[in-house]
């Protein structure tokens, strides 16, 4: 479990309890993103949570006004969280953050009283609006939307959905699971577009098909590999740029061909702010700033 860092000095908040938030799940860059967005809204008391099974241990530790939650979770689920916290006679206010939501469960369960769904992926104002809808009386300790913070006016600039730059659309190639589904949450949820391939001729085919801002590719991967993808893109002369990310960075190859080099590299593991700042350059030589999200704050979860 974490703190936050305060995103208002201490001599600009109000004398009423700041309000506490628990943010739960598994998926670090998705926890990340909360954080941000709930310290941009004006909260600055925030801990974390890993998964469900973690969060009821903090539930127990610290006294929380509202609980941010994701469903599919190793260990407790979402939903298995808040049944516990509901059988204890905890009255917090819940929040569920879902990519698939459990609807079917939640109609033969409500008992429950998840107080907000919020589908991912979702916006900034989107994420505010939930909270500013939440119950104000008879549930919890000090409600979250009871409590006001100076605002910086960025969030009232904060474009509709409908007014977003197109997203820049990425092909994301990689023959592990994980790790796409990994880069897909991340990329998604700061506003990127992103198709999955699951191998090299599976991504040559929805390039021949689709077009593309930016290609990240593995290389180890069965039928054809990123060198063959990239050599397949530079002999039908598409000049989508390309970033390869692979456990093994072929340099040799790149130094015998100098043609087959993308136009960025990242060595497997890589954090997200690593794959994150090389998508930023790589768009940005090829003139593609003017539509990358900005970050931070993110707009999209």
């Amino acid at each position: 479990m974490m703190n936050a860092p305060a995103g208002i000095p201490l001599d600009q908040q109000r004398s009423s309890p700041t309000p506490r938030i628990l943010v739960v799940d598994d998926e670090i860059y998705m926890r990340g993103l909360l954080v941000n967005a709930l310290v941009h809204l004006g909260y600055v008391n925030i801990d974390t949570a890993n998964d469900g099974a973690e969060a009821w241990e903090s539930l127990h530790k610290a006294t929380y006004c509202l609980v941010l939650t994701d469903h599919k979770m190793p260990r407790v689920t979402g939903l298995e969280l808040i049944a516990r916290m509901r059988s204890a006679g905890m009255p917090q206010p819940v929040i569920l953050i879902s990519g698939t939501m459990p609807t079917e469960e939640l109609r033969r369960n409500p008992g429950l009283r998840v107080d907000a769904l919020l589908p991912k992926p979702f916006t900034l104002a989107e994420l505010s609006a939930t909270i500013a809808k939440l119950p104000r009386t008879g549930r919890g300790p000090t409600l979250v939307n009871e409590i006001e913070f100076p605002r910086t006016g960025e969030l009232a600039a904060t474009p509709a959905r409908g007014q977003m730059p197109s997203p820049r659309r990425i092909l994301l190639v990689d023959d592990d699971r994980e790790s796409r589904e990994l880069a897909i949450e991340l990329l998604t949820g700061y506003g990127y577009q992103v198709e999955a391939a699951e191998d090299g001729a599976a991504g040559w085919e929805a390039l021949r098909s689709q077009d593309y801002d930016l290609v990240i590719t593995d290389n180890r991967m069965p039928k054809m590999t990123g060198l063959e993808l990239i050599e397949k893109l530079n002999l039908a002369r598409m000049t989508v740029p390309v970033i390869m990310a692979t456990g093994n960075l072929p340099t040799d190859e790149f130094a015998r061909k100098p043609s087959l080099k993308p136009d960025g590299m990242l060595q497997k593991p890589f954090a997200g702010r690593d794959l994150l700042d090389t998508i930023s350059k790589v768009l940005g030589a090829a003139g593609g700033t003017e539509n990358a999200p900005e970050t931070p704050p993110p707009k999209f979860f």
